[in-house]
């Protein structure tokens, strides 16, 4: 282990670098600061089992585990979920055992590194070929949707029965204690048994008090008339049953995607949603919405967008290429304001068989708000990303959270991470230093390989509505080397100030990877 305690990279010092490891190239791989000021470094394989490395507060290497799980080789493992609970790490892992989609819950000790229990804790419908045929059309995907409180060692489970036949029956939730037992167990019902399908979209564990579960209700031709909306749901501690409240406003709005969070500092549930403007229009709006947690009850809503940064967008590439960024990810910080990230996503069509369609992650905003919606200021960070056989989706970021990142085509190296310092937030990401001169002139380049991307941050303070970018490890000796950062996979301790990533040294050699420690200004 070298230490590295006075190594300064601008406005990240540089605390500690781990030995030389292997660079994760296929599966899933996640890096986890627990509270005791330990971190743990998971590698994912499908066919071999996962590996943890446990790295002591002084970040040295305490422990490395290979663990081959006793249901043995996976065929099509996912990760759901990875996170601490009573100092103890929790692995939800998701496998298809004969057509069957099976959910699996670990828990791992946080200071050894083994196994304290393995169980199977939930399945769905036996997927046969007609039921997978099905999905193509209207029928939600089927799936397992895992989230912790960031405030407690309570989490919820949320399961979608796609074909059940009671509309009633479709999405289950769980509740889950400190102690990994349930506290609550409920069926989302639709309201009313108005909407044929109901579709889990997001939600939020509020300590021992509630889970507020999201869906989104709608109706086909088919199925009685093209009706829409949102309906939140609670489920208490102790229930057996969910409060089911309509959000009227969305009444036939097309929501094309959504994402919530209970804000500690005004007690309300924030509502980020994006929409159709209109059943005719190609053209996204993004809604920001206050709730009562408890009831339900709308406070407030209206529309909500990155002004300062869309103008920017306007002055550098012109009227012709007008900034079409969306929300991918929202930051509640402690005063009770926040930060929406909005990122440009596309798809690009693969006419190969048997291949996804592949993607683009362009041009990046970050809107800051008040408590109350209203734009505080706005920065711009260009950028133009080719996603390999990678399905772009609404707010892909809310699952990458919780699920890790997947080792794919070195997408890995791409997207971008935004992170709120003690003083300072920034935006992370790798990109080529031709891009810096580039954006002057209006013009990008596509970052396709990455073997020539540099590790950068962007500060997002000041009046600069593009703030300039930075080298993340320092500028390099010379043209010929590259330090990039794996920063989809980092981890950040707001208590501790420390953030935990993957840094390649040498992008001739995919080999050279190391785990470096930082606090960030």
């Amino acid at each position: 282990m070298v230490l590295v305690s006075h190594t300064l990279f601008a406005q990240f010092k540089m605390i500690a670098e781990s030995p030389l490891i292997d660079e994760p190239e296929k599966g899933f791989t996640k890096i986890l600061l627990l509270k005791n000021g330990y971190t743990a470094y998971f590698h994912f394989s499908k066919k071999d089992g996962f590996d943890v490395k446990l790295y002591d507060e002084k970040h040295q290497l305490k422990v490395e585990k290979h663990h081959v799980p006793s249901y043995n080789k996976l065929k099509s493992a996912s990760i759901e979920g990875l996170f601490e609970i009573n100092g103890n790490i929790v692995l939800m892992v998701s496998e298809w055992d004969d057509k069957t989609p099976v959910l699996y819950r670990f828990v791992i000790d946080g200071k050894t590194a083994g196994i304290l229990s393995t169980e199977s804790i939930a399945q769905l419908d036996r997927l046969n070929y007609p039921k997978r045929a099905a999905l193509k059309f209207d029928v939600p995907i089927p799936g397992f949707w895992v989230k912790k409180d960031p405030g407690s060692d309570h989490y919820a489970l949320a399961m979608m029965h796609s074909f059940e036949s009671d509309r009633n029956k479709r999405i289950e939730v769980i509740y889950y204690g400190p102690d990994h037992k349930e506290i609550g167990h409920a069926f989302y019902t639709s309201p009313e048994g108005k909407y044929k399908y109901m579709n889990y979209i997001d939600m939020a564990v509020i300590g021992r008090q509630t889970v507020c579960i999201l869906a989104y209700g709608y109706n086909t031709k088919a199925s009685g008339g093209e009706e829409e909306e949102l309906v939140i749901a609670n489920l208490d501690a102790g229930a057996k049953e969910v409060r089911v409240k309509k959000l009227d406003f969305t009444h036939n709005v097309s929501i094309t995607g959504a994402i919530v969070r209970y804000n500690p500092g005004t007690k309300k549930l924030n509502l980020l949603a994006s929409a159709l403007k209109d059943r005719k229009s190609n053209t996204v709006v993004s809604y920001l919405v206050f709730l009562d947690p408890f009831t339900g009850v709308l406070d407030a809503q209206h529309e909500i967008y990155p002004a300062q940064a869309v103008t920017k967008s306007f002055e550098v590439f012109g009227s012709k290429d007008p900034f079409k960024g969306t929300p991918q990810n929202f930051h509640i910080q402690p005063d009770g304001s926040f930060a929406v990230m909005y990122e440009e996503a596309e798809i690009y069509m693969s006419f190969e068989k048997g291949k996804t369609d592949n993607g683009g992650l362009n041009r990046l905003a970050i809107g800051f708000f008040d408590v109350m919606g209203k734009e505080i200021r706005s920065y711009l960070v260009p950028k133009r990303q080719y996603m390999y056989h990678t399905p772009m989706y609404p707010f892909y970021q809310l699952d990458r959270e919780t699920r890790g990142q997947e080792m794919h085509w070195e997408n890995q190296y791409k997207s971008f991470t935004y992170l709120s310092g003690p003083k300072k937030s920034y935006v992370l990401m790798n990109d080529i230093e031709r891009n810096r001169e580039a954006i002057k002139k209006g013009k990008l380049v596509m970052i396709q390989g990455v073997h020539e991307c540099d590790a950068y941050y962007f500060p997002l303070n000041g009046e600069e509505v593009m703030p300039d970018r930075a080298y993340f490890f320092g500028h390099p000796e010379n043209k010929k080397i590259h330090n990039m950062s794996m920063f989809t996979i980092s981890s950040y301790n707001h208590e501790l100030n420390l953030l935990a990533t993957l840094k390649m040294e040498d992008i001739a050699d995919k080999k050279n990877v190391r785990i470096v420690w930082l606090n960030p200004e």
